[in-house]
């Protein structure tokens, strides 16, 4: 729920939503729920301008994933150290997780291929897909990306 209430645009419920996951996959002593909180915390943090905390989470979580050898998860945490965070003030169209999504689309990804790169399920790329579409008025992978690019979204 803490990553539907970032999309959302709700960043207390996500907080607080995201909090109860980690202390749970910590008292469960499960590691990769507690890497996959601490992405979607990160993701958080980008949307609310915490940069610099989003930056420290993102190194740990990189260092966690490296030791458990969570590849796809790893590569989807370097491709969120690699991209520029654009405050929300700025872009206030589309989520990170959004933005990630057309980035991928954008590339050509199927909804398979962008979903193993983000370590989320090709239906979460097209709930995603579905809520960029209605939030650019458009209805197609090809308009939704050329509007991303013109009004660079991406």
């Amino acid at each position: 729920t803490g990553e539907l209430a970032t999309a959302a645009g709700e960043p207390e419920e996500a907080a607080r939503a995201l909090a109860e996951a980690s202390a749970l996959a910590e008292a469960c002593r499960a590691p990769v729920e507690r890497l996959l909180t601490m992405i979607a915390t990160a993701d958080l943090w980008a949307e609310t301008g915490r940069t610099s905390e989003r930056l420290a989470l993102l190194e740990e979580a990189r260092a966690i994933g490296a030791r458990l050898g969570a590849g796809p998860a790893v590569a989807g945490i370097d491709d969120r150290l690699a991209s520029p965070v654009v405050p929300l003030a700025d872009a206030p169209v589309l989520s990170v997780r959004e933005r990630e999504v057309m980035h991928l689309v954008a590339q050509g990804l199927t909804d398979g291929e962008a979903a193993a790169r983000l370590s989320i399920s090709p239906r979460t790329v097209g709930q995603h897909l579905r809520s960029i579409y209605s939030k650019l008025g458009v209805s197609s992978r090809a308009a939704a990306t050329r509007l991303a690019v013109e009004q660079r979204l991406i």
